[in-house]
């Protein structure tokens, strides 16, 4: 069985390309908010590579977030895509255990949210063991500044074999929508608007 791996949550755009047991391609890009120029292509190549086509993957795994705004809207929208045109299962996972999967320690995992806030969630052995919420630095306790780990392209550790096994199948593939955890500000702004008119 083979499955298509995406996450598109943070800078680092990671396209993988796995089966049951082992890793068969990946494809790492680090770009800032461009995302949606490269993952088609990169899923592309990878599939060429592998004398293969979408319809002949068991399944497509997507990082849901949380994470950037944009970067989640570009590999969800193609996780569904692919997979509605290709008539296979989509499953999801957080980002946080995707981008962490490959560490055996107890983390928290955070991805920068600006203002001194990440999106975080305390990780053990690939399960959540706390929720996911945006948490601002001066919280942590002396205990999560141990387990602290920063998510940027030199500390993400991913590992196929944890992702299969914690992926949740989607039942609805038009009800999926990224985990943006917070309002973007664009949301804010129509908020407030709609506050005062």
């Amino acid at each position: 069985m083979k499955y298509l791996l995406i996450d598109s949550s943070t800078n680092t755009l990671i396209i993988m390309l796995h089966d049951n047991n082992h890793l068969i391609e990946e494809q790492i890009r680090v770009g800032k908010s461009d995302h949606q120029a490269h993952i088609i292509p990169m899923i592309e190549q990878l599939l060429l590579n592998n004398n293969l086509k979408v319809k002949d993957l068991d399944g497509i795994i997507v990082g849901v977030g949380p994470g950037s705004y944009t970067g989640l809207r570009v590999g969800v929208m193609t996780a569904k895509m692919l997979a509605y045109s290709a008539n296979i299962n989509l499953y999801k996972i957080s980002s946080l255990i995707f981008l962490t999967s490959g560490y055996e320690k107890n983390i928290l995992a955070w991805h920068d949210a600006r203002n001194n806030q990440g999106f975080s969630a305390h990780i053990k052995l690939g399960k959540i063991t706390s929720e996911e919420k945006v948490r601002h630095m001066t919280e942590l306790s002396n205990s999560d500044l141990d387990e602290l780990l920063i998510l940027d392209a030199n500390t993400i550790k991913v590992d196929g074999k944890v992702i299969l096994q914690e992926k949740v199948v989607v039942d609805n593939i038009y009800e999926l929508i990224p985990n943006y955890l917070r309002k973007t500000e664009a949301e804010k702004n129509l908020d407030k608007n709609s506050n005062h008119s």
